[in-house]
């Protein structure tokens, strides 16, 4: 007991407020760039030509929500004239502050996607981004949020990458790293590590964004992509076992959504065993030196190891949905 106690406590003083799961107080982000994928063109190329070819397609203002320090921001910042920055972490924000330029394209505010509406007005917006953040919001009371906040015909963008790692034409690779992954996550759980938003949140993001609803009342032309995941391959972005530790997320999926499945090598780079590891300690989840001497992540090192200059070529699953906002709603 005292030693879980602890590890609470720990916990809580990592936090500014342990309800969103990463509002850190101090995070180290040039690591978290230097160690997370690139949001490549052709996502946003996706998403720009949707924006032009439905609804309103104007460039005038867009809002980049649970933005972190700004990371999708600068690409939205380069297309649209005036940008709204939020998170619901004030050292977050304070970093995006720090780091987007120019200044007087950007407006900052510390809160939750959740509020959005009460500090945006009505029908304001041509374009709202989530990227990587949906999963430690409250998908439904968000939705409406930003849905209130959006003109006519505006765009709703959302995007989440998978921690299950693909390694193409490695398939051993591939099922080391998953269960080297869902070991370690299931020990952090017992060991009380992870905080019960975190826990939920990693359940909703292992659906991709799926668990994300886009109410035929608020929205259409719902588009949801899946990239490097086969049509009909089950749960393609889970990278730990189903366990009374944790609960499955619902889903949904609207029959009237439209979902696609495209194979992107740009969502993918080469890694070594030492950006591995970095990669997933990103996930500030607590993988460390455990993690890293286990029998599965050796033998997994070693393969990384014996490839050429000692790198593995590595993808990403990934779950991109697009939603306009009705013009008759």
């Amino acid at each position: 007991m005292a030693s879980t106690n602890a590890t609470t406590t720990a916990l809580a003083d990592r936090h500014e407020d342990v309800k969103y799961a990463f509002a850190f107080k101090n995070l180290d982000w040039e690591a978290y760039h230097r160690y997370r994928p690139v949001y490549p063109a052709s996502m946003w190329r996706m998403w720009f030509d949707y924006h032009t070819t439905h609804g309103n397609g104007s460039f005038a203002t867009a809002h980049d929500a649970g933005s972190g320090p700004g990371t999708a921001a600068t690409i939205v910042g380069q297309k649209f004239d005036e940008v709204f920055v939020s998170d619901a972490g004030a050292a977050n924000l304070a970093t995006a502050e720090a780091t987007l330029t120019p200044r007087d394209k950007f407006t900052f505010h510390h809160g939750p996607a959740e509020q959005t509406a009460s500090w945006l007005p009505p029908a304001s917006v041509d374009f709202t981004s989530i990227c990587m953040a949906f999963h430690y919001m409250d998908s439904a009371a968000t939705v409406r949020a930003v849905a209130m906040t959006l003109k006519p015909g505006a765009t709703f963008a959302a995007a989440t990458y998978g921690f299950r790692l693909l390694f193409p034409g490695q398939p051993r690779a591939e099922a080391l790293w998953y269960q080297a992954t869902s070991c370690e996550s299931l020990r952090l759980m017992r060991e009380g590590k992870l905080f019960p938003a975190a826990v939920k949140g990693l359940a909703r993001a292992m659906t991709g964004l799926d668990f994300v609803a886009f109410p035929s009342d608020l929205f259409e032309n719902v588009r949801r992509v899946y990239v490097n995941v086969k049509e009909g391959e089950d749960k393609a972005l889970y990278f730990v076992d189903k366990d009374p530790l944790w609960d499955e997320a619902e889903t949904f999926v609207a029959p009237t959504d439209t979902r696609e499945y495209i194979q992107d090598p740009t969502w993918g780079r080469r890694a070594d065993a030492a950006w591995l590891r970095g990669f997933l300690a990103s996930s500030q989840m607590g993988f460390d030196e455990t993690t890293w001497s286990l029998p599965e992540w050796q033998e997994l090192e070693a393969i990384v190891g014996s490839g050429p200059d000692g790198t593995i070529a590595v993808e990403w699953p990934v779950s991109i949905t697009l939603a306009t906002r009705k013009t008759n709603a």
